[in-house]
C-alpha cells in the first residue's frame, strides 16, 4: 500500500485493506467503488483517486469479459427480448405496492392487464402505434438493490437496458421521489449505463512507440491541457504504453476511464411520474423538475386514473430522441409506414436503410418538401432529410 491514513485517514485505509483482502472478482469491484467513495478528494489524493479509478475501469473491463464469455453458453433467457421499432424500456425501484408500471403499459398498448398489482417477475411486452410508427413498450421486473451485481436477474434487466431506444424511470409521485431515483441511478451507474450524456471527445489508439501522446485538438480541449500527465499514467495503468490520445473537447478524468471501459454506453432517459391522481403529488411532482430537470430534460406526469397520459405520447418520444421521418415513394405512390431515422441523416444513411441494394445502385433521389421554395429537388446521397420528406430513390440499370 503507497499511502497511509495520514492523506486517505483512517475509515478509507480500512476500506482499501477490504479491497485487497477480496478474492472474488465482483467483491473487488464492490470494495474498491466503495473506497472511491469515501475517500476525501482534495489536491494530496488526487493521484491515489486516479490510479484506482484506473484498476477500476480495468477489472470492470474483465468483468464485462467474463459476462460475455458466460453469455455464450447460456439458454436463451426471457430477458432477451428482440426488438421491434422504437425499443422503449419502464423500470423502477423495487417496493411494494408497485409503482404502477404495468398499469401504464396497459394504458399505452393493452397489454399486462393480468399483471396490474402484481410483482413482473418477467419482462411484459406491448406494442404501442402512433402515426404508423411502431413502438415496443417493456415492462421490466423492478431493481433491487445490488441488481448491478446479479440481484433479482439484475443482470439480465441491465443488459436489456444497454440495446433499448429509450430509458423510462417510472418514479411513484405518492413517495419520496427522491430515494427511488438515487437507487435506480446508482445501480445504472455501476452497470456503466450513462444516462443523458454524450460519449467522451476522445479517441485512443495503440502505437508500437513513442510512449504516450496526448493531443489537444480543440479550443476547449486546450482548456484541459493541465490533465495531460494524469491522462498519460491512467492510460498507461490500464496497459496502454504506446498510444495516441486525441481530445478534442472539454473532458474530465472520470471521461477518460469511462473510454478505457468497452462496457459503457450511452444511452437516452426520461423519468414517468406515475399516481399523478393521489393527494400532495402536484407539488411533488413540481418538486422532482426543480431537482432532476438538469440530468433529465424530459419529466412527465401521468395519472392512468384521471387518464392524463399525452395522446401524442410517440411524438413526443420521437422528438426526444431526436428521429425524423421520411416517407418512401414508388411509381408515384407514397409508403403509409414511414422510416425512422437520426436527426441529420442523409439520402445515404435511408437507401442503406432500406437495402444495401438501394445503395450500391444508386442514381439519384428526387425530394419531396412541403413548403419549400423548390418542393420537387433531384438530389445526391450526401443530400440532408427533414422530418416528413418523400424520397424517391432511382437506381442505375444493370448492362
Amino acid at each position: 500500500m503507497w499511502f497511509t491514513s495520514s492523506n486517505i485517514g483512517p475509515a478509507a485505509e480500512a476500506a482499501y485493506q477490504k479491497y485487497l483482502d477480496a478474492v472474488t472478482l465482483d467483491e473487488k469491484i464492490k470494495k474498491l467503488e466503495e473506497f472511491l467513495s469515501i475517500v476525501p478528494k482534495h489536491k494530496a489524493t488526487e493521484k491515489i483517486v486516479a490510479s484506482n479509478k484506473s484498476k477500476l475501469a480495468k477489472l470492470k473491463r474483465q468483468q464485462e469479459e467474463e459476462k460475455q464469455r458466460l453469455k455464450s453458453i447460456k439458454a436463451v433467457s426471457p430477458f432477451s427480448i428482440k426488438k421491434e421499432g422504437i425499443q422503449v424500456i419502464f423500470i423502477s425501484d423495487y417496493h411494494a405496492p408497485g409503482v404502477g408500471k404495468s398499469t401504464l403499459l396497459n394504458h399505452l398498448t393493452g397489454a399486462g392487464k393480468v399483471k396490474i398489482g402484481k410483482f413482473t417477475e418477467v419482462p411484459d411486452v406491448g406494442v404501442y402505434m402512433y402515426n404508423k410508427i411502431r413502438y415496443q413498450i417493456v415492462d421490466m421486473p423492478s431493481i433491487m438493490e445490488g441488481a448491478s451485481s446479479g440481484i433479482g436477474n439484475g443482470r439480465e434487466i441491465l443488459s436489456a437496458l444497454r440495446n433499448c431506444d429509450l430509458i423510462c424511470l417510472c418514479v411513484d409521485l405518492s413517495r419520496d421521489f427522491e430515494p427511488q431515483l438515487e437507487h435506480l441511478l446508482k445501480e445504472l451507474s455501476n452497470a456503466n449505463i450513462r444516462l443523458n450524456v454524450s460519449p467522451p471527445p476522445v479517441d485512443i489508439q495503440k502505437t508500437g512507440s513513442h510512449n504516450i501522446q496526448v493531443l489537444f485538438l480543440s479550443k476547449e480541449a486546450k482548456e484541459c491541457i493541465h490533465l495531460s500527465d494524469k491522462i498519460k499514467e491512467i492510460i498507461s495503468e490500464n496497459g496502454i504504453k504506446h498510444g495516441i490520445v486525441k481530445i478534442f473537447g472539454k473532458i474530465t478524468i472520470d471521461q477518460i476511464v469511462d473510454a478505457l471501459i468497452p462496457s459503457v454506453v450511452y444511452k437516452k432517459a426520461i423519468i414517468i411520474g406515475t399516481k399523478g391522481d393521489l393527494p400532495r403529488t402536484s407539488e411533488t411532482f413540481e418538486n422532482l423538475k426543480k431537482v432532476y430537470s438538469d440530468k433529465f430534460p424530459l419529466i412527465m406526469g401521468t395519472s392512468t386514473l384521471k387518464n392524463i397520459v399525452p395522446d401524442n405520447f410517440g411524438e413526443i418520444i420521437l422528438q426526444f430522441l431526436e428521429k425524423i421521418k421520411i416517407y418512401t415513394m414508388a411509381n408515384g405512390i407514397v409508403a403509409e409506414i414511414p422510416l425512422i431515422l437520426d436527426k441529420g441523416a442523409t439520402i445515404k444513411e435511408a437507401a442503406l436503410k432500406i437495402h444495401k441494394s438501394f445503395y450500391e445502385l444508386f442514381d439519384y433521389a428526387v425530394i419531396i418538401r412541403q413548403g419549400a421554395i423548390q418542393k420537387r429537388k433531384k438530389v445526391g446521397l450526401e443530400f440532408e432529410l427533414d422530418d416528413n420528406d418523400i424520397v424517391e430513390l432511382h437506381s442505375k440499370w444493370i448492362k
